[in-house]
């Protein structure tokens, strides 16, 4: 192989490795969105529990989960990356530090937050390689 096909079979490796994390990212979000529509009650339980916000009724959490959709749609379209990776990276670090209770207790399952903190990561640091079916490359 010369070194222009190892460049381009990396890039397509690279490509093909940041569409994968940008798809399964937009897939847990998309389950936590689809929750605040189907059990908009869970999603106030979950405000008052790890954000201490209380209060807030099934319509102001049906409100967030229209709100995150048309986010969490534009990210897994590769829209307006700086902005749209930068606040899925900001919500699932909310999101994971809010949880660090349940980290000192051992809760297992709640340590899946921390690769899926890394994809954030590393999907906002790469983001302008991160052309595979993208609407648009800005």
């Amino acid at each position: 192989m010369n070194d222009n096909s190892n460049a381009s079979a990396h890039q397509a490796n690279i490509e093909t490795s940041l569409f994968l994390l940008r798809l399964t990212v937009f897939l847990v979000m998309f389950v936590w969105t689809l929750d605040k529509f189907i059990d908009p009650g869970h999603g106030a339980n979950i405000l008052k529990g790890f954000y201490f916000i209380s209060g807030a009724g099934e319509t102001v959490i049906m409100i967030m989960g229209a709100v995150e959709m048309v986010l969490i749609l534009a990210f897994l379209a590769g829209m307006w990356k700086k902005y749209t990776y930068g606040i899925v990276l900001l919500l699932h670090g909310l999101t994971t530090f809010s949880s660090w209770q349940q980290y000192l207790n051992m809760n297992l399952l709640f340590y899946a937050a921390w690769p899926m903190m890394a994809a954030c990561v590393a999907l906002y640091l790469l983001r302008d390689l991160d052309v595979k079916y993208t609407v648009f490359n800005q």
